[in-house]
């Protein structure tokens, strides 16, 4: 049964859209739509067009200056009422045994929800040290183990319609580099969802060096906008005493290395995340 829509942003790469979207030919039976929302900055849809697909495409232009997640919202107005929505990020590979095991998993109509895994080596073996509550909260101790979890990869996953619409529909575009994860699985949580990450299901992620939101990347202080977008989340989810707490205590940590190392580039960082996250707000 086509009871698939498919997302897909991309920005500058076509080798690796292109070996996605022959590899998505495996799961040609179940795919209603694909919506491929382009940032690159030259013409790529006739050569798009030139591929053997077992599947048709609605290729989307979007300007360069726009996130990934106003990408993913332009693609979402292509959506007509299909059960599960799947967001991908291009730079992924998916073997076909993983869309045989996602069918698999998702037929009792259980899971809400469901993460595949990402390979990498050593991940049988290597152990997650915990820094942050966050953290806690979305990583398995052992990577090669299943578990429900709150963060949500906007760039790979699967969600039941129903779920998506109670958790808001779109994605929100103040996060640019970092959060959108973090708030898209919140805002399912909130929902109610089942969030199902399932590491048997092996997808790779290439992570090239080129193309995608890493060039955006290169026009923003890094540091400084995931202060303010780790603000605006707590804000956004959270109360105000809760988002004040985490100000002082980033605060006083930053004094703390002032006074250790001479560093005061930290507080700084706190001081300037936390203002602008308060203009955001207002903006709201």
């Amino acid at each position: 049964m086509k009871n698939f829509f498919l997302v897909i942003p991309t920005r500058d790469r076509l080798e690796c859209l292109s070996n996605l979207l022959l590899d998505l030919n495996a799961f040609g039976t179940y795919i209603s739509q694909v919506v491929i929302v382009d940032q690159s900055q030259v013409d790529i849809e006739s050569d798009l067009d030139k591929l053997p697909l077992e599947f048709n495409f609605t290729f989307v232009k979007n300007g360069r200056e726009k996130s990934v997640n106003h990408s993913r919202n332009q693609a979402l107005k292509h959506y007509k009422d299909e059960e599960w929505l799947f967001f991908l990020d291009d730079d992924l590979r998916i073997p076909s045994i993983a869309f045989e095991q996602i069918t698999e998993i998702l037929k009792p109509n259980i899971i809400d929800v469901l993460i595949p895994g990402i390979h990498f080596d050593g991940m049988e073996t290597a152990e997650f040290k915990y820094q942050t509550i966050l953290d806690t909260i979305a990583k398995p101790h052992n990577f090669s183990k299943s578990r429900f979890r709150l963060q949500v990869c906007s760039g790979l996953n699967i969600v039941k319609k129903d779920v998506f619409r109670e958790a808001g529909f779109f994605f929100d575009e103040n996060f640019t580099i970092w959060g959108d994860d973090w708030d898209y699985g919140m805002r399912l949580l909130q929902a109610g969802a089942n969030i199902y990450f399932q590491p048997k299901i092996l997808v790779e992620h290439l992570q090239v060096s080129v193309g995608g939101q890493r060039d955006k990347a290169k026009t923003l202080n890094l540091e400084l906008e995931k202060e303010k977008l780790y603000f605006y989340f707590l804000q956004k989810h959270f109360s105000k005493t809760v988002v004040k707490q985490q100000y002082y205590i980033k605060i006083f940590q930053s004094v703390k290395m002032f006074f250790l190392h001479g560093k005061i580039s930290n507080v700084l960082i706190s001081y300037k995340g936390y203002k602008r996250m308060l203009k955001m707000k207002s903006h709201d």
